[in-house]
């Protein structure tokens, strides 16, 4: 039942707030601000003296459990911002609508970037041939404010390489989108699929205050982590969560593959950093550890309603190759023929892949954002718990060895979480040891149902 018109009581008291920060960017009288709560997200706060209550908060909340029919889910939205002819773009169930698919790299960029670069490339080509004036970006933040990274407006070509690299870290936009408001001009963001829904449903509600954003870039998601999981893998580098410099998350081994990469920081009073290849800690995404509870009830992990969509290409060949690749989705004509013009100018690299290939390159991804869903859906109407609408649908009859998994995921994602909050001034010594248990159920029954996989065995058999 919905509860007033505010975010705070239908999302936030729900454990459904993913913290972009969009709704204080559109409070018409400022009485929600950000911060960052006990548990290592942001969520806003309400100061109910100034609140008018006229719902606008929760209008463009992308976890509003009660949205109008008009927007109710992505394949509403879309329908409301594309311009597009419907015979010049295609659909795929996986990953939405699109123009073109393309796994590549940029020639100048692949290096300092994640993947294959494309995104430094293609935001430095959107503002030197003047298609923005301004580029909305993470980027490192003074650590004594008590984050590491934040939002911020890029105006020249060469402030963009200061925001290459994934960040594996709560960011919220609203306070730079409260800005580019005053700071004139036409814009590009790139974000996350979440953050870039709440910024198309602002642009329905008032399309002339959110006209400015141009171009919307989003990067693949496979859940948001909390700032306990840099505060996790810097302890593993015996450095204190109040000790933690210049954290990175995607340092290449060009000489391996492409998931061999590494963490790394630098501990206050120290010059060089202390690096941890992440084979060593194991499966950070498959586990579920210091994600919100809102991502397991999202379905849009590959950013649909944005005009480009960047990830990793984590299929043969091009997993293979540590140098990294991009997987490339345009949704525009528009954004197609930038790309076409940067293969032209021999800028690029790219091959055409299939849709079959583009949804492989995702799967474990699709698997727990879609098929898990249905489970989770279930289960949260089961228990009367409000979620917002999806398309996916409820599960009818459960694979008992799927459900276990998908438990007990939702069980170590609740447990990482209060257990690093006992454990973090304690350089998390203890947390193995008390999440062990539930971590060992988890990796058995994830293996019990792997064997029971036809395409696992196809795998092996072919070396894969």
């Amino acid at each position: 039942m919905r509860d007033s018109s505010n975010v705070i009581n239908n999302v936030v008291n729900n454990n459904l707030c993913i913290g972009c920060g969009v709704c204080t960017a559109v409070c018409p009288t400022d009485s929600l601000t950000i911060k960052l709560n006990s548990k290592g997200t942001f969520e806003p706060h309400l100061n109910p003296d100034d609140c008018d209550d006229n719902g606008i908060c929760l209008k463009v909340c992308p976890f509003n459990p009660f949205p109008e029919d008009q927007i109710k889910t992505e394949d509403e939205i879309i329908s409301q911002i594309s311009f597009e002819k419907r015979d010049q773009i295609k659909k795929t169930k996986f990953f939405g609508h699109y123009s073109s698919l393309n796994v590549g790299y940029a020639q100048k960029h692949r290096e300092n970037g994640s993947s294959g670069g494309i995104a430094s490339w293609l935001l430095k080509k959107l503002m030197r041939e003047n298609k923005v004036d301004h580029v909305i970006a993470t980027i490192e933040e003074n650590p004594n404010k008590g984050k590491h990274f934040k939002y911020a407006i890029l105006s020249k070509e060469e402030d963009i390489d200061l925001s290459s690299k994934t960040k594996y870290y709560p960011i919220e936009a609203g306070d730079v989108l409260k800005l580019s408001l005053e700071k004139k001009g036409k814009y590009a963001f790139i974000g996350l699929p979440c953050t870039i829904k709440a910024i198309r449903l602002a642009q329905i509600e008032n399309p002339k205050t959110w006209a400015h954003i141009k171009f919307t870039i989003s990067i693949f998601c496979g859940g948001l982590k909390s700032t306990f999981f840099t505060e996790y893998l810097s302890s593993k580098l015996d450095v204190p969560h109040n000790e933690i410099l210049s954290p990175k998350y995607r340092l290449k081994n060009v000489d391996s593959t492409a998931g061999d990469y590494s963490f790394s920081c630098i501990k206050n009073g120290e010059t060089s950093p202390r690096i941890l290849p992440m084979k060593q800690v194991g499966d950070m995404w498959g586990t579920g550890y210091f994600k919100p509870n809102a991502c397991d009830f999202c379905e849009d992990y590959s950013g649909e309603l944005a005009d480009i969509s960047l990830g990793d290409a984590w299929i043969p060949p091009y997993s293979n190759d540590g140098r990294g690749h991009s997987l490339i989705i345009t949704r525009t004509s528009e954004t197609k023929k930038i790309f076409q013009e940067g293969q032209e100018m021999e800028q690029l690299y790219l091959e055409k892949i299939s849709e079959k290939q583009a949804a492989l390159s995702q799967e474990g991804n699709y698997n727990h954002r879609r098929i898990g869903l249905s489970y989770r859906l279930k289960w949260a109407k089961s228990e009367n718990k409000i979620v917002p609408p999806k398309r996916i649908k409820e599960i009818v009859f459960e694979n008992p060895l799927k459900a276990k998994i998908f438990k007990l995921r939702q069980q170590i994602q609740q447990e990482s979480t209060l257990i690093w909050m006992e454990e973090r001034d304690n350089l998390g010594k203890l947390f193995e040891t008390k999440i062990s248990k539930t971590k060992k159920k988890l990796f058995l029954f994830t293996k019990l149902e792997h064997l029971f996989r036809k395409k696992y065995w196809i795998r092996k058999i072919k070396g894969k």
